[in-house]
């Protein structure tokens, strides 16, 4: 749980990742390239279902930090945002999209209900019964 004092919102770039931990450190330009704490990534859902995303090096993230005077101490990423460099691939309030580097997306528009899964390797599904309409 945060504590008392005062929290604030930063903006920063991934610096270091720690998949096994799902967290990250954030280098903060605005604050003289101050780097913060291993920062846990806020996620959807983590007990029982669970979601797992990690932000790339480089990547912009907004963060909170527990002390507004003191960045480099306790905090959490909340997310990554977009940026000039880095804009969304589609920009359509119908559409989910997750779009991976390599070139392969899943998309879903919920106008039409149309699935799109675009995949430059293999596709596998695993499961008890298969059906194909």
């Amino acid at each position: 749980m945060l504590g008392d004092n005062k929290r604030t919102i930063a903006h920063g770039i991934v610096d270091q990742v720690y998949p096994e931990r799902h967290s990250a450190r954030v280098v903060f330009n605005d604050k003289d390239n101050l780097t913060s704490a291993e920062y846990p990534i806020i996620t959807g859902f983590t007990n029982g279902n669970k979601s797992y995303m990690m932000p790339q090096i480089g990547e912009s993230v907004i963060c909170i930090c527990e002390t507004e005077d003191d960045i480099s101490g306790a905090g959490y990423i909340i997310g990554a945002i977009y940026d000039d460099k880095n804009p969304p691939k589609v920009s359509d309030i119908n559409k989910t999209r997750i779009d991976f580097a390599d070139g392969s997306f899943i998309e879903f528009d919920k106008s039409t209900g149309n699935l799109t899964i675009n995949c430059t390797g293999e596709i596998k599904i695993n499961g008890k019964k298969i059906y194909l309409n």
